[in-house]
């Protein structure tokens, strides 16, 4: 790759620093767009453009076309989620070039985004298949009841997994039932309420089990490894699979699992869609309204009390 393209790269992360982007999301646009510029190089060889002002909106549309035909790590198309991913990366790369005059004009700008599908969220567990996948740890031993705890502040909460693993001792009050989100998805802090089970869980697992996973003192995690790490997201989410297994739900089941069905399960029970946004963290309502064609209880209800056919008697 060019040096003034790495030097370009370099300096469009260090914008995205500066606006309070997560470290992750940096690293993972200055990713993507090596991935761009690689593809631009290997399709155009000999031809591939000297220099970023040759680039053209044609180009950025044929990377778009390659996106749409790649197969992806898991030997399938890829979503129109990844498409997406793929050309915000580049658009928002070429937007910064043009605002800051190291480009005349913007070759991204006029290109769309794929439209997304609306679809619903998979795996949504029943009250029955939740209890079962909670019940599913040995409580007697100190990391069965760590996974317990975890699962039960998974799904009273709906907080993910990241920031399940980035929980300190500070964040919880299992008197009150709160716990502080400290720097969630978009570095959005947030205080969410947990039921009494999962308080009385935490307040167990902080007094009683933890202290068995301590090797530094100084660590506050509030979720230990037997090394007496943090645990990672990737723990965590082997946790979570290996109860569903245990528990014989023949659902595909993750952390976000419990995020689904929770929202899912608050809203059929009456709570109302901006108290289960700001419950998600969710900063677009957008984001919330997928679980309203997922709880179709009070549209049932409605269907059964007011069409015409429901009075018949026959």
């Amino acid at each position: 790759m060019d040096e003034v393209i790495k030097s370009l790269i370099d300096k469009y992360g260090q914008s995205l620093t500066i606006k309070n982007y997560a470290e992750s999301t940096v690293k993972d646009k200055a990713r993507r767009l090596c991935l761009f510029f690689d593809w631009l190089e290997a399709e155009q060889g000999t031809a591939a453009p000297t220099s970023i002002d040759k680039i053209t909106k044609e180009d950025i549309y044929r990377y778009q076309v390659y996106q749409y035909e790649r197969i992806n790590s898991r030997g399938k198309l890829s979503t129109v989620g990844e498409q997406n991913l793929a050309l915000q990366a580049v658009k928002s790369f070429f937007s910064f070039l043009k605002e800051f005059d190291y480009l005349v004009a913007d070759p991204a700008r006029d290109i769309a985004y794929a439209k997304e599908p609306k679809r619903l969220p998979r795996g949504i567990l029943t009250k029955p298949e939740a209890r079962k996948v909670l019940h599913a740890p040995d409580l007697s031993c100190a990391v069965g009841y760590r996974d317990r705890t975890i699962m039960e502040v998974l799904y009273s909460s709906g907080i993910r997994k990241s920031e399940a693993t980035n929980l300190r001792l500070q964040d919880v009050d299992y008197h009150d039932g709160f716990l502080r989100i400290d720097q969630g998805k978009g570095k959005k802090d947030r205080v969410v309420p947990m039921g009494k089970i999962a308080c009385r869980y935490l307040e167990n697992y902080i007094k009683s089990v933890r202290p068995e996973f301590i090797k530094d003192p100084y660590n506050d995690h509030l979720f230990l490894s037997l090394r007496g790490n943090k645990l990672s997201k990737n723990i965590i989410w082997e946790i979570v699979k290996k109860y569903g297994k245990k528990a014989k739900v023949k659902k595909t089941i993750s952390p976000h699992t419990f995020r689904h069905t929770s929202a899912t399960q608050m809203l059929r029970n009456r709570a109302d869609i901006r108290s289960v946004q700001e419950f998600l963290g969710h900063s677009s309502l957008d984001s919330t309204q997928i679980y309203t064609r997922v709880s179709i209880t009070d549209l049932k209800e409605v269907h059964s009390r007011c069409h015409p056919r429901e009075k018949d008697r026959e």
